[in-house]
């Protein structure tokens, strides 16, 4: 099991030869989600408004446009954004900006599918993306304030993350994204990490187990997935497997 950031820096996507050997090794490839373009295409459907829907109609004039100038200095242009979902915006904002769209999961995909691995998702697009389609409009309002007021300072963060990340250091990568809320709302924070991390963890190790036994899996998720009482080590753990730190 092998902990991911959604990075193209080649610091990132270049395995570590200790990985890169079981990640040989393995039979079956897991990832969070399918990679293809099909499930690319189903998620981009999912970000889309309804056919006499618009951002505007959702959240308002005002906020719609602070959306608008944000997602441009992104490169999205306003008439995409207006048919955007508001958490759609908010996920975009969120993200790391890709240049060549190989991030550390796409790579691993793109790799396993080339050897002939068979390959597995722990989810379907609309449960990974669950936590934000079954929001009201007034919690993602929430989340887009909050978004458009911290973006500009995600570059900083993202380079937090990733110093971080090449350390192995778990425990301030978890420093720093909670750091970082995606909402100043505490209730709504703790619903928005209680959906986006505890509830999929206890969902992908159930998803997971099914295939131990069909052959050596890697597994590749967010590496916030591994951390605290109800991460996936701990979840595996208590299920009676033994984990050790292999790097």
């Amino acid at each position: 099991m092998f902990g991911t950031i959604h990075s193209e820096d080649p610091r990132v996507t270049q395995l570590p030869e200790a990985v890169e050997t079981y990640f040989n090794n393995a039979d079956i490839l897991m990832l969070e989600m399918s990679l293809d373009l099909m499930t690319s295409a189903r998620v981009a459907g999912l970000m889309l408004q309804d056919a006499d829907g618009s951002l505007s109609k959702q959240v308002g004039k005002s906020l719609a446009q602070e959306a608008t100038v944000a997602m441009q200095s992104l490169g999205v242009p306003p008439q995409v954004t207006e048919f955007l979902q508001p958490w759609a915006v908010v996920m975009t904002l969120s993200a790391p900006p890709q240049v060549s769209g190989q991030f550390l999961d796409k790579k691993l995909y793109s790799k396993a599918i080339a050897a002939g691995k068979q390959f597995q998702p722990l989810e379907s697009p609309e449960e990974q993306i669950s936590v934000f389609t079954s929001m009201t409009i007034k919690e993602q309002k929430s989340l887009l304030h909050n978004v458009l007021d911290e973006y500009q300072s995600y570059p900083g963060m993202y380079k937090q993350l990733t110093k971080a990340y090449l350390a192995r250091d778990l425990d301030k990568l978890v420093e720093i994204s909670f750091a970082n809320p995606m909402s100043d709302d505490p209730a709504l924070q703790d619903k928005v990490m209680e959906q986006l991390l505890t509830r999929r963890n206890h969902r992908m190790v159930e998803r997971m187990e099914a295939y131990f036994n069909q052959g050596k899996v890697f597994i590749a998720v967010g590496a916030l997935h591994l951390v605290g009482e109800e991460g996936l080590i701990s979840l595996l753990r208590q299920r009676g497997y033994t984990v050790s730190r292999i790097y």
